[in-house]
């Protein structure tokens, strides 16, 4: 089973004071790691013909012309953008490029349990658990509001925090709604 017993699960609200919790870089920094699904504008500049939008395979490559299959998931938009300056650099005298995001597609969260859609979701940047329930259509029918669990992933473990959802939405406690992070599950009771 996914979900811890009730009594003993940490608040989320310990990942505030948690420095492992820390949230995830924004992908509009260079701590962004390009992941299979995101989907890249590459510019060259001064060539039209080589800057091109595309999209990182399952495979962790993509696919552009004059340097055919470059390996891209995992790496930072400074790494990849090295690496094409210097492929580029056979073909092109002293080429500028530059790697921005286009959508992110590799971050995803998972909603499961008694919400109206659960499933597989896109992380958007700075997506809250509130707004990642209302993305699933919010709670279902019977879902216990008070108890909801989010499961991360911390140094390898998988951790278990509750979530008070009534304490959110009435006010009461602002602090229970942090940034999700790619790879989190929240657990609907």
């Amino acid at each position: 089973m996914l979900v811890a017993c009730g009594g003993n699960v940490p608040s989320v609200k310990t990942l505030a004071k948690n420095p492992h919790g820390k949230q995830v870089a924004s992908a509009s920094n260079d701590h962004y790691i390009i992941g299979p699904g995101d989907i890249l504008s590459v510019t060259v500049w001064r060539e039209p013909e080589l800057s091109k939008e595309v999209s990182v395979r399952l495979d962790g490559k993509m696919s552009l012309p004059l340097v055919n299959d470059i390996e891209a998931a995992g790496l930072t938009f400074a790494e990849l953008r090295n690496q094409l300056a210097k492929k580029y650099g056979d073909y092109v005298d002293v080429p500028e490029v530059s790697v921005t995001l286009v959508e992110s597609r590799s971050k995803k969260i998972y909603l499961l349990g008694k919400v109206n859609q659960p499933g597989e979701y896109l992380l958007q940047k700075s997506m809250t658990v509130v707004q990642a329930i209302s993305l699933a259509g919010g709670l279902g029918e019977w879902a216990d509001a008070s108890d909801i669990k989010l499961i991360r992933k911390i140094k390898g473990t998988q951790k278990t925090f509750r979530v008070d959802y009534d304490a959110i939405v009435s006010g009461k406690d602002l602090s229970q709604n942090v940034q999700l992070q790619p790879d989190d599950t929240i657990f609907v009771p």
